[in-house]
This record gives C-alpha cells, sequence and structure tokens, in this order.
C-alpha cells in the first residue's frame, strides 16, 4: 500500500459514506456512529433526541416544529453516539423541504440506524412512513412512543408480532 495514498473504505466501517455525510453538512469528527431520528410530525422525536443528549431542542405540538435537523450526540459504553433529529413528514415522496431534508438523510447519508418514533395512538397513520423508510434502509428500529396513551384509549400492539411482520426491532 502505498503510504501517501488514502486507505480504501470499507462497507462496514461506520464513516464510509463520509464524503455524502460532507456534502450533507455532517462532520464526524468525534463520533464513531451516525443515528437519524425520523416519523411524523408530533410523534416525540424531539423528546427522545432530548432525552438521548441531554440537549434542551425546543418541543411542540405542532406541524413544522423542527423544520431543520439538530444535532447532538452521547456516549454509551465506548462508543460516541451523534445523533441527528429530523423534520416530522408524513411521506419522503412529497416534495416539501421538511420531507426533502428527511428523504435525502436517509438516503445518502446512510446513518447506522434510523430511529423511526411512532405515535402508538396513530399507528396506522404512521405506518405509511415507516414503509417507506424501510424500502430505503433495512438498519431501523421502530420506536413506539405514547404508549402509556394508547394503552389508556384501549389500544393494545403486540410488539412482537409487529416486529415479525416489519422485520426490524420494535421498541414501545
Amino acid at each position: 500500500m502505498n503510504p501517501t495514498k488514502p486507505a480504501p473504505s470499507c462497507e462496514s466501517c461506520p464513516v464510509h459514506h463520509a464524503g455524502n455525510l460532507t456534502k450533507l453538512g455532517i462532520r464526524m469528527d468525534n463520533y464513531d456512529f451516525l443515528i437519524a431520528l425520523a416519523g411524523n410530525p408530533n410523534t416525540g422525536k424531539s423528546t427522545v433526541f432530548n432525552n438521548l443528549t441531554g440537549l434542551r431542542q425546543h418541543t411542540g405540538n405542532w406541524p413544522g416544529k423542527t423544520v431543520t435537523r439538530a444535532e447532538g450526540g452521547f456516549l454509551y459504553g465506548d462508543n460516541r453516539y451523534k445523533i441527528v433529529d429530523l423534520p416530522g413528514t408524513y411521506s419522503l415522496l412529497s416534495t416539501s423541504s421538511d420531507e426533502e431534508i428527511a428523504r435525502n438523510f436517509i438516503l445518502f447519508g446512510r446513518p447506522d440506524v434510523t430511529v423511526i418514533v411512532a405515535d402508538a395512538t396513530r399507528l396506522e397513520r404512521n405506518l405509511n412512513l415507516v414503509l417507506q423508510i424501510l424500502e430505503i434502509t433495512d438498519r431501523a428500529v421502530l420506536c413506539l412512543n405514547l404508549i402509556d396513551e394508547a394503552r389508556r384509549h384501549g389500544i393494545s400492539i403486540d410488539t412482537r408480532i409487529l416486529a415479525k411482520e416489519l422485520g426490524v426491532p420494535v421498541i414501545p
């Protein structure tokens, strides 16, 4: 190997898409893994973001609250994680800037995992976006938020069956 040439990237390396991430404005200099938070508006993505990062990303219950992405990080074990809170969107297929930001980040940034935050009280409405994301990547986890509210409304979700049907882990 020529010492003046950079080592070739590998598909299993966490930052093997560094060029795409740079184009998207993401720096991974001090991080080992990249996590995207995606979901419909008002599902609690920013609350999950705040709980993981210890930051205080403004939360609100109105569409378009997060219109750009927010970034933070956290340490778990010996690994450093960068987490990106994407704008809430109902679809990756539309042409609004929110949807383009979310779609482009998942498609071109290729995060190590996309955590899809879904409202358990309105799961059917949220599944459209879940399925669209799963068409792009299988590196995903479905996080069912508001599960306590769903139970109060008599909604029961079998997370094991849902995980089996979707082919990704489901966390209540």
